[in-house]
């Protein structure tokens, strides 16, 4: 149980440290602006859902690698990283370009 409730706690840190980045600074949704952005090296950070395409994922870690970028993997599907974003629709992956008051760049190192 203990773990259970410690996992749980992380999760919801996570998300609301997404919720901070969404709602102070600038975080780019989608899978077309988060290639954009991670080709052009602007992104800080990239948020990628659980149920996320194994195709996608390669082009993703890929250019990730290319740019030193660093990835999160989103323990929620997609529908759960897009209610953390705020949006009342799924978002497979999101790039944080800054992170305003959020800590969500502590949490991959």
């Amino acid at each position: 149980m203990r773990c259970a409730l410690r996992c749980r706690v992380e999760i919801l840190d996570v998300n609301e440290e997404i919720r901070k980045a969404v709602e102070t600074g600038k975080v780019v949704l989608g899978t077309d602006k988060t290639l954009k952005y991670l080709k052009l090296g602007r992104s800080k950070l990239v948020v990628v859902a659980s149920n996320c395409p194994k195709e996608l994922m390669a082009d993703i870690e890929h250019y990730a690698k290319l740019f030193g970028v660093g990835i999160l993997r989103y323990s929620g599907n997609s529908v759960e990283l897009g209610v953390a974003a705020g949006r009342p629709f799924s978002v497979s992956v999101l790039s944080i370009v800054e992170p305003g008051n959020s800590n969500i760049l502590s949490a991959v190192t």
